[in-house]
């Protein structure tokens, strides 16, 4: 299937979701990451802030703080540039056109060297670790020279192989499902 048609219909299924049953899957996906030797071994932790139809990432950065780990969010930029920067409660955000809540373009950005873990977004993956993201390309830009773990969480509706990845997408290492 296309890329965009099926970015398109997971998207619509994400949208007419129930809220209560989304929660509950959501507590499993976060209790396997939790427990996981990913998490559990690094020290700074990239995420985003998640939009209502995303995993629900507000658990993460509790538990990343209750554990002392730093957390670092995505800020992007012109022609497909994203870097991260640290996140904590004294962080200012700003809103980008897109309505995500990401760093204001002052905040100094952090190294991709010293991220332990990402947390990759995604609309849907593979059991292999590849994923159709939003469509602007920026984590697979990101991801061409990361070193670091990355992992993702995805509903089952989310988990789809009636799609071929491009040539440039980077798979994660591991995908969290129910």
């Amino acid at each position: 299937m296309d890329k965009k048609k099926l970015r398109k219909i997971i998207l619509a299924e994400l949208n007419e979701l129930n809220s209560e049953v989304k929660k509950q899957n959501e507590e499993h996906l976060l209790s396997q990451l939790f427990q996981s030797d990913y998490f559990l071994k690094a020290k700074t932790i990239g995420l985003t802030l998640s939009q209502k139809i995303e995993i629900d990432t507000q658990p993460i950065i509790e538990k990343c703080h209750a554990l002392g780990k730093k957390m670092v969010i995505p800020r992007t930029g012109p022609q497909g540039k994203m870097d991260f920067c640290l996140y904590d409660a004294a962080t200012s955000l700003e809103t980008t056109p897109f309505g995500i809540l990401e760093p204001m373009s002052t905040s100094p950005s952090v190294d991709k060297r010293q991220i332990d873990l990402l947390i990759v977004p995604g609309v849907a993956f593979s059991m292999e670790g590849y994923r159709i993201g939003f469509g602007a390309g920026f984590y697979d830009r990101y991801l061409a020279d990361y070193q670091g773990d990355t992992v993702s969480l995805a509903l089952k509706l989310q988990i789809r192989n009636d799609w071929t990845p491009d040539s440039y997408d980077i798979p994660v290492k591991k995908v969290f499902t129910e």
